[in-house]
């Protein structure tokens, strides 16, 4: 069970997250962002289950939603995913340094983004009469490698820290 101190700080923590993915555009090569949420709802799931990182992901994607002008359900749908998928690699061992600092955490946000942005740009493209796979091809893999080169840096600060 999530204490409510640490409850406040994964709410504080997303609504901050929320409005730096919207203004995301700053950074973006060729249009591609990386999805911080999405590391978010890794680190959640890593940190606290299965079923968090699935709560999480669904709040957070719902309200993503709620604020920007995506296909509504969209990114609810597929961050519920990712929370769903990363909980699979939780290990109530590991703790803060185990689950965040090391190279297996890159491999699962790689791996949980992939699922993710191929749920997401599959509902984005179909009502557009674009094709999937040269869309996916052009946005999806290039938001895996940027995400991860995201998550790496979360990853070098996590390991930096001795304790939180």
């Amino acid at each position: 069970m999530i204490s409510s101190n640490r409850l406040i700080w994964y709410a504080i923590a997303a609504l901050f997250l929320l409005l730096a993915q919207l203004n995301l555009g700053v950074i973006a090569v060729e249009n591609v962002v990386p999805d911080l949420l999405v590391i978010y709802i890794v680190v959640i799931a890593l940190l606290e289950g299965q079923f968090s990182g699935i709560i999480a992901g669904f709040v957070v994607g719902l309200a993503y939603d709620l604020i920007s002008s995506d296909i509504d359900g969209t990114n609810a749908l597929s961050k519920l995913l990712a929370g769903f998928i990363a909980g699979h690699f939780y290990d109530k061992g590991l703790g803060w340094q185990g689950a965040i600092s090391t190279s297996r955490f890159l491999g699962i946000v790689a791996g949980t983004t992939f699922i993710h942005n191929i749920v997401y740009y599959f509902f984005y493209v179909q009502p557009a009469d674009l094709s999937f796979w040269s869309f996916f091809l052009r946005g999806g893999l290039a938001g895996v490698l940027y995400t991860t080169v995201i998550a790496a840096l979360v990853m070098l600060v996590a390991a930096r820290k001795k304790t939180w």
